[in-house]
């Protein structure tokens, strides 16, 4: 199951590492900066206001806020497994995404084109894309098995994308930074996250009806 886990990780934290280094380079950059310039021809003060929604909402306070609370809560509902692994995930994705920030070290787009202030200095990968994307999976393995998990995934698939597109739009990243994110977040969970559906399922039964066989006690 390890090495299971490592052959599907592995490739896609090199790949994140290589598509980092490569979009350094001046040409990739040039392109990069084409498509930034016509994600942002289409910039209207609606449009605005929903990019800095996503800015704000997945910012580092507001990922704090939903990691504590949501650990929390499940633990206060009985519900430990959950805890644990909803704190694995959204950790082990957002933070991954931090140290390769600091590897890769790639500047951010010119700040006469940014529409966020006091940014940090490097851009790859989007730390907004990571904790989005961590954010969407601890929720969906949260219902999974449920009536709610196809929403719960549709949903999650149009924060991500809306978040890739926000970025880039508010010209904080590059396009091929968000990219990197879906691989280093991916990458990271895949090495990080194994909890059994099954008993996640039964503990969370069991906190519901307060009995083993399902009898309201």
């Amino acid at each position: 199951m390890i090495n299971r886990r490592l052959g599907a990780a592995v490739p896609l934290l090199v790949l994140a590492l290589l598509l980092g280094f490569t979009a350094k380079t001046s040409a990739w950059t040039s392109a990069d900066l084409d498509v930034n310039q016509m994600i942002q021809s289409v910039r209207t003060p609606w449009l605005t206001v929903i990019a800095q929604g996503f800015n704000f909402g997945f910012n580092t306070i507001a990922g704090m806020i939903v990691l504590v609370g949501a650990t929390a809560y499940l633990l206060v509902t009985g519900r430990r497994i959950d805890a644990a692994r909803t704190t694995i995930v959204i950790t082990a994705g957002w933070g991954l995404g931090a140290i390769y920030k600091i590897i890769i070290a790639r500047p951010r787009p010119p700040a006469a084109d940014s529409l966020v202030r006091r940014l940090a200095s490097e851009s790859f990968p989007s730390g907004h894309v990571c904790l989005t994307l961590s954010i969407v999976v601890a929720a969906a393995l949260l219902v999974r098995g449920t009536a709610a998990s196809q929403l719960v995934v549709a949903v999650g698939a149009v924060l991500v994308v809306g978040q890739m597109l926000a970025r880039v739009y508010l010209g904080a990243h590059y396009l091929t930074d968000t990219i990197g994110s879906l691989l280093v977040t991916t990458g990271a969970l895949v090495l990080a996250v194994r909890v059994p559906a099954t008993e996640s399922a039964k503990e969370g039964h069991l906190a519901a009806t307060g009995s083993p066989d399902g009898r309201a006690t």
